[in-house]
């Protein structure tokens, strides 16, 4: 069993905000394989799952806000008992330009929230994650900037690159970060 989280915010306001990639990129993956969200309040998410051969990958979207997001997360771990290493965080990286996903096994949240919260819940850097280019406002308070919404010509961009991730993720479930990482990580930019 493999569990990919996309981090974001729930509600309307916030569906086409730069901070919820994690979001957009689970919506891809669930649209794709025909598959609906159900709220589950016991884990404070919505959640789907898909079954490939003899896996089931469980696609979870936290509702407890991104600040929050280690909640969701421990309530989902401590209900499937499942290793760290068999999940998988989709986040907005702002410090990556706008189409670049990068995957990394562990380290530091470099200040964003919704790894801070995980990190500190679950006590462990040790978190595969897979960060999305959402590039950096020099003219915005970086709070601003992540939670307003992306432009027209931002949006072409990120169709793709919602589209690469969710292809990317999945070859996640199936090879590993080891492999995730050589292969996604080398491309340019």
């Amino acid at each position: 069993m493999k569990i990919i989280f996309g981090l974001g915010n729930p509600g309307q306001q916030y569906k086409n905000n730069r901070h919820n990639v994690g979001y957009k990129v689970l919506d891809n993956l669930a649209s794709s394989k025909n598959l609906e969200f159900k709220r589950s309040f016991r884990t404070s998410s919505y959640i789907t799952k898909n079954k490939d051969f003899e896996n089931w990958t469980f696609f979870i979207k936290p509702r407890t806000f991104m600040n929050n997001s280690g909640l969701c997360v421990k309530k989902v771990l401590n209900k499937y008992k499942v290793k760290f290493s068999d999940i998988l965080i989709i986040y907005d990286d702002s410090d990556l330009p706008l189409g670049k996903i990068r995957f990394r096994a562990g380290g530091s949240c470099a200040g964003h929230r919704g790894m801070t919260s995980i990190v500190s819940v679950l006590g462990s850097e040790d978190i595969n994650r897979l960060r999305i280019g959402i590039g950096n406002s020099q003219n915005q308070e970086l709070s601003d900037y992540v939670l307003s919404d992306f432009s027209k010509t931002e949006r072409e961009t990120l169709g793709s690159t919602i589209q690469d991730a969710a292809s990317a993720s999945l070859e996640w479930v199936n090879e590993g970060i080891d492999f995730s990482m050589q292969k996604y990580n080398r491309r340019g930019g």
